[in-house]
């Protein structure tokens, strides 16, 4: 990829679920704005509609791919299980950062 130099990058967030899961998923916003090297936080919710606990573990991707390598996910609630309880609705956070060499 070429860099840019005073580029705005838009980051889109989306919450797909295998259809196994029974959690309600979403991002709170579905997109945010980063200059290159900044560092943002983005949201999501996650709600446990059923009466038992259920644990999840989510994944991410990054499109398109060759931004992958310039993206950085520096705290995640991706990087363990969570376990909600019956009703439980819990809000995470994601800490991300694109290199200012994108």
């Amino acid at each position: 990829m070429q860099k840019i130099e005073d580029r705005i990058l838009k980051i889109r967030f989306n919450a797909d679920i295998a259809a196994s899961m029974r959690w309600n998923f979403k991002p709170q916003q579905y997109e945010i704005k980063v200059v290159p090297g900044e560092t943002a936080l983005a949201f999501y919710t996650a709600r446990n509609p059923t009466d038992q606990p259920v644990i999840g573990i989510s994944t991410y991707n990054v499109l398109p791919f060759e931004a992958g390598a310039y993206f950085n996910k520096i705290q995640c609630f991706c990087f363990e299980e969570q376990q909600l309880n019956p009703h439980e609705e819990v809000n995470y956070f994601n800490l991300v950062n694109m290199q200012d060499e994108i």
